[in-house]
């Protein structure tokens, strides 16, 4: 039998493997599975986008199957509609290429500059020289020692026939069967997409129920609003999509006319049934009305303004128009979109490019409501942001004082300095007192991260000291601030001391050294109140020897001890320090005013007696 260590070391292994072999796995279903998920994912998504207008039919009382019916062939008919008119505008394009043949060809000479003969007469010159290199007369067919080279072509019967290889056409009948059965190909699927499109409508409900009962009915809420956010952010994705791309294809059929492009309206149909295709669609869209510009008219302004009105209307509308729309409605960051793109059009081609959005946003919303697919929503989503104490902890890991104090400057401006120390600052330095006990902060990282929180402290303490408060704090009780263990609580002390001499207390920060030395500074100091400075998760052990000698040294001396951002009980905090070690705990900076005596004139009278003087 193996040993339980070794099977634990297996388990583990295949535990951190299994996330890996799950996505393969599902990559590979994806694309063996292609020929019945294509159909099923373009149904879906036309039921998203047929859904609010079928429920806004069946209002009417006229019911589901009907209202169904009737919006789907809507839909159809409009389709037929517009490939009717673009089989109709295309034919008579294709009608009138021989007669934009000419200006082509004078186009195509007219691009053709002088540095075109003189790259040609550069390269014989090359393959002249190259020839006398090699030892042979290009010209006369004569090497350098001037003997003649002499062909002796093949005579006889025996000679070899030359044979000349030449394609056959296919006729008009095997032409016309292969784009048949094309077409029947192609009609065969939208009557599948349109069938499973019906049924998904008309059985949405039912479809729903399964999908929850399959899942299990004890995560109800979880996947209802699941369902719907991905319902509602899929189905106005489409429908922003839909105005934007015809708002598109509007102003380029309308500024096409003005141009005098032939089509125009045919153009502007085809660019918004385009645009439906991310990247390539745009980039089709405006290379046709262009060529054709080019084809039509003489000179090089009109062919150009078509460019600077594709140019003109795309880029407003893809810088300014799309990422407000999109991005309040999908959520999906722009790299993410532009990955989901070259992954779903390597499994499913072409069609694959048109569903990447709408996949992704499913994705997108799986990820958020469940927990072993989080990783997607971090992946996909938007702007990201770490929570603010940990961005500053990075910037210092990072040694960037100066990002990490635009951090805290930028929380400073909505917030107190109370609050940048207990929300901010005091969890960073949590942060890296965890990584220091484990081991994972070099030295010189660890120094420069608490030199760098120091000088803020510092600073901030400059910028708010005058005078005036100074000489109104001198009826305040003294205060001591002793650190327990380490630098980090030395630095969380100063923070204390400065919120607390703002407030209107006289109070000292002792620097970190031997107890004994602290607890004589302590005792020269004659202070009233004493507050041991301790950031856990590794101090409780040194606050209880800290706080028991201080006890016993001054015995009547109010004790504080604070713990600073726990989370644990005050009665478990007194189990685990002993009765009658300290008088009051806190876990803020902010609450140190409640546990602390105050004299009879408040700090706020001080001051405006200061002021009146």
């Amino acid at each position: 039998m193996q040993p339980a260590a070794v099977r634990s070391k297996k388990s583990s292994e295949l535990s951190s493997l299994r996330p890996l072999i799950t996505m393969t796995m599902a990559v590979a279903a994806l694309y063996l599975g292609r020929e019945l998920l294509v159909p099923l994912a373009l149904a879906l998504l036309l039921s998203f986008l047929l859904a609010p207008p079928v429920h806004w039919v069946e209002k009417l009382r006229l019911g589901r199957i009907f209202s169904v019916l009737l919006i789907l062939a809507l839909a159809v008919s409009i389709f037929i509609a517009i490939a009717w008119l673009g089989v109709t505008q295309l034919g008579e394009i294709i009608v009138k290429i021989p007669q934009y043949q000419n200006n082509l060809h004078r186009k195509i000479e007219a691009m053709r500059s002088p540095a075109g003969s003189a790259l040609e007469t550069a390269v014989a010159s090359i393959q002249q020289l190259s020839g006398d290199l090699s030892g042979a007369d290009v010209g006369n067919g004569r090497p350098k020692g001037g003997r003649a080279i002499t062909r002796r072509e093949p005579s006889g019967a025996g000679a070899p026939v030359e044979v000349e290889v030449v394609s056959q056409r296919p006729s008009l009948m095997a032409s016309a069967g292969y784009v048949g059965l094309s077409l029947v190909h192609l009609l065969g699927g939208a009557a599948v997409v349109l069938v499973f499109t019906l049924f998904m409508l008309i059985q949405r409900g039912d479809l729903r129920n399964r999908f929850i009962q399959l899942v299990g009915t004890g995560h109800l809420n979880v996947m209802t609003t699941a369902l719907d956010e991905a319902a509602q952010k899929v189905s106005r994705y489409l429908l922003t999509q839909f105005i934007v791309n015809g708002a598109f294809g509007l102003l380029l059929g309308l500024g096409l006319y003005g141009i005098g492009v032939p089509n125009a309206s045919f153009w502007g149909v085809l660019a918004a049934l385009l645009r439906f295709i991310p990247y390539v669609g745009t980039l089709i869209a405006g290379l046709c009305p262009l060529a054709l510009a080019l084809a039509v008219f003489e000179g090089w302004a009109r062919p150009l303004l078509t460019l600077g009105l594709f140019a003109g209307v795309e880029l407003t509308i893809s810088t300014a128009v799309e990422p407000w729309l999109y991005g309040a409605h999908t959520g999906i960051s722009s790299l993410a979109i532009l990955v989901s793109a070259a992954f779903w059009t390597l499994l499913w081609g072409p069609v694959g490019l048109v569903l990447s959005t709408p996949l992704t946003v499913c994705l997108l919303v799986l990820g958020r409501y469940v927990p072993p697919l989080q990783f997607l929503s971090v992946l996909l989503g938007g702007k990201v942001e770490l929570p603010p104490e940990a961005g500053y902890y990075q910037r210092l890991l990072a040694m960037d004082d100066d990002e990490a104090g635009e951090i805290a400057e930028n929380y400073l401006k909505e917030r107190t300095i109370g609050e940048l120390y207990d929300l901010l600052l005091i969890p960073a330095l949590s942060l890296a007192e965890s990584d220091r006990h484990q081991n994972a902060l070099d030295e010189e990282r660890e120094e420069f991260i608490y030199r760098s929180t120091k000088l803020l402290i510092e600073d901030l303490a400059e910028q708010t000291a005058t005078d005036d408060l100074a000489a109104a704090r001198t009826s305040q009780p003294s205060l001591v601030c002793i650190p327990a263990r380490d630098e980090a609580d030395e630095l969380v002390g100063l923070m204390l001391v400065h919120s607390l001499r703002q407030a209107g207390y006289q109070t000292e920060a002792i620097a970190l050294g031997m107890r004994e030395e602290m607890l004589q500074i302590l005792q020269q100091r004659q202070a009233d109140i004493l507050v041991v400075s301790a950031l856990p998760p590794f101090t409780l052990t040194h606050a209880r020897s800290l706080c028991r000698k201080a006890r016993r040294r001054f015995p009547n001396l109010k004790i504080v001890l604070g713990l600073w951002g726990s989370t644990i009980e005050i009665e478990k905090i007194q189990e685990r320090l002993g009765p009658g070690c300290f008088n009051d705990v806190i876990t803020r900076i902010g609450q140190a005013e409640s546990v602390l005596p105050r004299s009879e004139n408040s700090t706020q009278s001080a001051i405006d007696s200061v002021v009146s003087g």
